[in-house]
């Protein structure tokens, strides 16, 4: 089964700091106001780990 990014989007704050930390993961939808996770056939393992590692909110996890 294939691992993904999630975000919890009711604890995110949108600090911005996943998108500085792993830009090609996550970003800023300003359409709608919410942080995204990018739809990708495999996901950098360390780029992730590093963006839940920093995360303030403690808002994004593994999936799947």
């Amino acid at each position: 089964m294939k691992k993904y990014p999630s975000i919890d989007l009711g604890r995110c704050n949108e600090c911005m700091g996943c998108v500085e930390v792993a830009p090609s993961v996550f970003r800023y939808n300003a359409s709608n106001g919410f942080m995204e996770v990018v739809e990708l056939e495999e996901y950098p393992l360390e780029d992730v780990e590093e963006a839940i590692k920093n995360c303030p909110e403690d808002c994004i996890s593994w999936e799947g």
